[in-house]
């Protein structure tokens, strides 16, 4: 267990869950929930790494396309990879990802678990990830299955 108050031990995780919340406004407001002051270059990286910056080029507004209440602009995939590139931009020790591949076609789960990969190496961050897609589980170092019996 981290040592010091519960508070302190939340803000070591940065989290992209299995249903994420977004909230009424542009792709870049819900980016910028994950850190005050984040520059377009920093919004920019993080789509890239979550695979989600050329469905955002592609938008007529880009960076501010409205995403609508609740993210029902936006296919499923897009909110999930969204989510994972706000969980990115925390900038937190840990990263926690729930089904981040949920609802990606092969090529796009591909892209993000290399994206992820690369990610991971350079920030040095740990990762914790729950995931019934075993391609994803490529990522993790160590495995704990949940609901098998030992032999």
């Amino acid at each position: 267990i981290l040592p010091g108050h519960a508070s302190q031990r939340r803000a070591a995780f940065a989290l992209a869950p299995q249903d994420a919340q977004m909230v009424a406004g542009t792709i870049a407001d819900n980016l910028r929930l994950a850190r005050p002051g984040l520059d377009d270059a920093a919004l920019w990286e993080a789509l890239e790494t979550a695979c989600l910056a050329n469905d955002v080029r592609a938008m007529p507004q880009g960076l501010h396309h409205w995403v609508g209440d609740g993210g029902a602009r936006l296919s499923g995939g897009q909110r999930k990879r969204l989510s994972v590139a706000r969980a990115l931009l925390a900038a937190r020790p840990w990263l926690v990802l729930d089904e981040p591949s949920e609802g990606l076609d092969h090529d796009a789960e591909a892209c993000l678990r290399e994206r992820l990969g690369q990610w991971l190496a350079a920030h040095g961050a740990g990762l914790i990830l729950i995931s019934h897609r075993p391609a994803m589980l490529t990522l993790a170092d160590r495995q704990v299955r949940l609901g098998e019996r030992p032999d």
